[in-house]
């Protein structure tokens, strides 16, 4: 049914924020117009710079302002599968559950990454001696950059979780959780696995592929099943399954 509930839609926020970048772009390429600069070449750089910035946000803006559009349709009712509220209880323990899986996953790819760049940092010392205090500079580096974007990535999922109430939409062609927002339905991007894996509570599990700049990414999006909707959550799922293998299902709207 129809939703007129305010949700948040952060890629709306995206487009605003690539707009506001896009306008600020404009302002460099016309400034040293409006105000010449008698430095040789300043004034070019900055019309070049310019020129760059407002197309590169530009086009952003416009993708981020169709994913935005898509979600606010899927708010609304078009393609809805299920529509989900969270109890406290329920809410809170998926929560910290997460934190928790999170923390491992993430904590357990930057040791890996860790190893990986102390082996190749070795390597070149091995084979270029000299290379040694650059080394020493660029890999312990490179670990702190990671690691304190792996911190800052757990720790701001977390707060959000804590910070806004649980409730879930999903769609054939994407869904919102809380302040997160799954999409697999642009032009290179797919939804390839939906199976709900069994815990307290079950949770329905989809992996899709979506480019990310010049190569793909692979994505994961956990969607708690709340108690008494076992029921519509395999129905969701079978519905998800036939969107992956091209076949046509009616749509749940809850």
């Amino acid at each position: 049914m129809p939703n007129n509930k305010k949700v948040y839609n952060p890629s709306a926020a995206v487009a605003r924020n690539c707009w506001i970048g896009a306008l600020i772009g404009v302002l460099v390429f016309f400034y040293p117009i409006v105000f010449p600069i008698e430095t040789y070449g300043a004034g070019f750089a900055m019309m070049f710079f310019g020129i760059i910035i407002t197309i590169s946000l530009a086009i952003s803006a416009i993708i981020f302002q169709k994913l935005a559009g898509n979600l606010n349709r899927l708010v609304s009712g078009e393609g809805l599968l299920a529509h989900w509220t969270y109890s406290q209880l329920e809410w809170s323990s998926y929560t910290e559950e997460e934190h928790a899986r999170d923390r491992k996953d993430k904590w357990g790819l930057f040791k890996l990454i860790t190893i990986i760049g102390v082996v190749v940092g070795i390597g070149f010392v091995i084979f270029k001696h000299d290379a040694l205090p650059v080394i020493l500079v660029i890999i312990p580096g490179l670990i702190g950059i990671i690691a304190l974007t792996a911190w800052l990535s757990i720790g701001s999922t977390y707060r959000q979780n804590l910070k806004y109430p649980g409730e879930v939409y999903i769609g054939k062609s994407g869904a919102i959780l809380g302040h997160q927002f799954h999409y697999w339905k642009l032009p290179t991007a797919y939804l390839h696995t939906a199976l709900i894996e069994e815990g307290n509570p079950p949770v329905i599990k989809l992996v899709y592929s979506s480019p990310s700049g010049q190569a793909r990414g692979e994505y994961i999006a956990r969607f708690p099943v709340p108690q008494g909707r076992e029921e519509e959550a395999r129905q969701v799922l079978a519905r998800l399954t036939a969107e992956i293998k091209g076949e046509p299902n009616d749509i749940i709207v809850n």
